[in-house]
């Protein structure tokens, strides 16, 4: 249940909010790939997949945007804070660079392929846990 922000008078609402199952680390993912019939190793995803991240890091930072086809596109994002004037503003005004991801029409939404339940927040799932077996 959540008050909305903008109405705090308001009555509170439920909402959904996403909670990961699991978090599949670079190997758990290489893993899965494997289970696909692919015909690389887990190495040598592990590998690829590491040797992207460094590439799309480096061609990000020489100013260039990357559309990885289904996966979508990567970019940077600045933040920074004004000068007065054009020529007041320098690289010390920049706050921020961060990578960015805008996914394709594939991964854009999701609605109609996914699956619900409905589950018991972190922490009210570990407050459960801590009335039921103590600690």
């Amino acid at each position: 249940m959540m008050g909305n922000p903008s109405d705090p008078a308001a009555a509170k609402r439920a909402y959904a909010h996403a909670q990961a199952k699991d978090v599949l680390d670079i190997n758990s993912f290489a893993d899965h790939i494997v289970t696909h019939g692919c015909v690389y190793s887990k190495g040598d995803i592990v590998g690829i997949l590491t040797i992207a991240v460094s590439c799309i890091k480096e061609n990000l930072l020489a100013g260039n945007a990357i559309e990885l086809g289904e996966l979508g596109k990567f970019y940077i994002s600045l933040k920074s804070i004004g000068a007065r004037t054009y020529e007041d503003f320098t690289a010390q005004n920049i706050k921020r660079v961060s990578a960015k991801w805008t996914p394709s029409k594939e991964l854009k939404n999701l609605r109609n392929q996914a699956e619900f339940e409905r589950v018991l927040t972190k922490k009210d799932e570990a407050e459960a846990k801590k009335n039921t077996y103590g600690a």
